[in-house]
């Protein structure tokens, strides 16, 4: 009997020194400015996804040349409406000029990584990829048509 009390105790010893103290881990999204932020989350899993609809101003415009498409502009800006036109602004240096570009732009393709503008002006079509993407800034990398030139632009949410 007194071998089975310790095998007993033994055994509610070990069960009760178990090293899950229950609290697991709840993944999910842990950026408060994500759409599908999770306020119960404890760990971010990498899901989180992000509204591109705002205001935003190009802080870098390279091509894979090494050409800075900034140069000689005071300013490329961008408003990205909820029905999917956009504006674009641009600020020319040299002259003053300031000039307003108008279209539409789509978001489609695996995840939601392509990103299409179409120019109302010109007719323009641009295919983008959503390289990386946060509630602060948008990345995109795009092929220059008519050129095996690639094109990547850095956006900053203002």
């Amino acid at each position: 009997m007194k071998k089975l009390i310790y095998l007993f105790l033994t055994v509610l010893i070990v069960a009760c020194s178990s090293n899950d103290d229950g609290n697991q881990a709840i993944l999910g999204c842990t950026d408060p400015q994500a759409v599908n932020y999770n306020t119960d989350a404890t760990e971010d899993d990498g899901t989180c996804q992000f509204s591109i609809i705002g205001d935003w101003t190009v802080t870098s415009y390279t091509l894979s040349d090494g050409t800075n498409i900034l140069a000689p502009y005071d300013y490329i800006d961008y408003t990205l409406n909820s029905d999917n036109s956009y504006f674009q602004y641009v600020g020319v240096s040299e002259t003053g000029d300031k000039l307003i570009f108008t279209g539409t732009y789509t978001i489609g393709g695996s995840n939601n990584s392509t990103l299409t503008f179409y120019d109302d002006s010109t007719g323009l079509i641009t295919v983008s990829t959503i390289v990386g993407i946060s509630s602060t800034t948008l990345e995109l990398t795009f092929d220059v048509p008519d050129s095996t030139l690639t094109g990547n632009i850095r956006l900053v949410r203002y």
